[in-house]
């Protein structure tokens, strides 16, 4: 294709668009280029044959009726002669999730990895959003084709945490024409690399899953010591899962090049990460899904505390005597404060028709973090309240804050059914405008319905048939 810097194009709606320099260099699908008023980005394909011109002519005009996840970024307009293509809304101060991917070689891994990119809570959130956003696609039965650090982007703000999707023209239907596109190489499903299959929702769920490796670790699940300083021959091989994956149990190919894992994935996130590369390498339903991966990340980014002396995030974990060390600088840290969800199993006593417990368990913790001089706001979802963990959408269901004078206080600013345990005296928790209104403190319970509390605050309370074997779920502050 030749330069068109200077030239005027007209879209099918008789817009004008005063192409000014390219974004980046031409690519395998065509040229994207800047426009003169600044608020939109042009992509024009390579000319095709007709058949090939028809076909994507087609798409983007089914593609521009389509409706899609929030962040991702659809075709406004639409270019058919003399070039085709489409115009869509340019994004600002963002940047390639590449830029998270690859190491700085100018700076050292733990300094570019939490100062320069934010550290792992924002890498867990940022997870979260890119997974969910995937995970919505996928439940519209549309895959994405060719997920990679190119087409998401990522506030350039490391304090920031919102992304966006570009390159719309990849979704396909599957079972439909994927219009060639198969992917990069560092990314594809091996199938796809041994040339088996077209991609489909299984396929972005391998790539989804590289990609979150690669965020949260710095490196490839197949590019082991065993590949690191090797040719480009074997890197390709890896790419197609001709090596163990890294953290295969016992495996030669192991890595002690990128961040350990046990310093960035929960046992959730570990246990995901080896179903999809060890399993799912060719058992293609056996992978992770993307909601699986969405949950797993937000339920991370919710452990995490920051290290009062290097201020570098990790896991609120604590060895066997209790204590809590920062991974990073390997200085003590003090031990923070849990909401801590457990789950108190019930069967009825035939004889007595009084309740029996038989197993309390811990199901969930939400690291609840502080700040000096500011009042920090730890929002708790959905997903910790309800047991149906595949609940939709993933939203707040309270808060608990940490305001300037040391105190923790409980919010129901979405009017939900909250009740609070505190010294035997149950209260149901109104809907809260004054943030500074409810108290809570150590050993304090919260319940999510009338039922739960009911048959907790009362031991020799009797219970219907009709509570056999009912799971009750509540949050205790620790």
């Amino acid at each position: 294709m030749k330069d068109l810097e200077g030239m005027i194009i007209t879209s099918t709606s008789g817009q004008n668009y005063l192409l000014t320099e390219k974004v980046d260099k031409q690519g395998a699908q065509g040229v994207v280029y800047e426009e003169s008023t600044g608020k939109f980005i042009i992509k024009l394909y390579k000319r095709g044959n007709e058949f090939q011109n028809r076909n994507r002519l087609n798409k983007l005009e089914w593609l521009a009726k389509q409706s899609y996840p929030d962040q991702f970024i659809k075709p406004l307009d639409i270019f058919v002669e003399p070039y085709i293509g489409y115009a869509m809304e340019k994004v600002v101060d963002h940047v390639s999730l590449n830029k998270l991917l690859v190491p700085s070689r100018e700076m050292s891994l733990s300094e570019w990895y939490n100062e320069e990119t934010g550290g792992l809570r924002r890498r867990l959130f940022l997870g979260y959003k890119i997974a969910m956003q995937f995970a919505l696609l996928h439940e519209s039965n549309r895959a994405y084709c060719d997920i990679s650090g190119n087409n998401i982007l990522v506030n350039k703000d490391p304090g920031v945490a919102s992304i966006c999707m570009i390159d719309i023209d990849n979704i396909y239907i599957p079972g439909g024409d994927s219009g060639n596109i198969l992917g990069t190489s560092r990314y594809m499903a091996p199938e796809i690399m041994n040339k088996q299959m077209q991609p489909d929702i299984f396929t972005d769920n391998y790539s989804l899953a590289v990609i979150l490796f690669e965020l949260l670790r710095c490196g490839h699940p197949y590019v082991g010591d065993m590949v690191e300083d090797g040719t480009p021959e074997q890197q390709e091989q890896a790419y197609r899962g001709l090596y163990p994956y890294v953290d295969e149990e016992d495996s030669p190919n192991m890595s002690t090049q990128m961040l350990p894992a046990e310093v960035v994935f929960t046992t959730k996130l570990a246990n995901l990460f080896r179903k999809t590369f060890v399993k799912g390498k060719e058992n293609r339903v056996a992978r992770a899904t993307a909601r699986e991966f969405a949950l797993a990340c937000l339920e991370a980014s919710n452990k995490v505390m920051k290290c009062p002396e290097c201020g570098h995030w990790h896991f609120a974990s604590s060895d066997k005597n209790r204590q809590y060390f920062c991974p990073w600088c390997d200085e003590e840290n003090p031990r923070p404060f849990f909401l801590q969800f457990k789950d108190r199993y019930y069967v009825l006593d035939a004889k007595t028709r009084k309740r029996v417990v038989m197993e309390e368990q811990p199901v969930e913790s939400f690291v609840l973090r502080e700040e000096k001089n500011a009042i920090t706001n730890n929002y708790i979802s959905n997903l910790y309240v309800k047991r149906d963990k595949f609940s939709r959408p993933v939203d707040q269901y309270f808060a608990i804050n940490k305001a300037k004078d040391g105190k923790f206080y409980l919010v129901n600013s979405k009017n939900s059914v909250l009740y609070l345990l505190k010294n035997g005296q149950k209260t149901r928790v109104p809907i809260t405008k004054d943030l500074g209104a409810v108290e809570i403190g150590y050993k304090d319970r919260i319940f999510f319905s009338d039922i739960d509390i009911d048959i907790m605050a009362d031991p020799n309370s009797e219970i219907d048939d009709k509570y056999k074997g009912l799971v009750f779920r509540y949050a205790i502050f620790l």
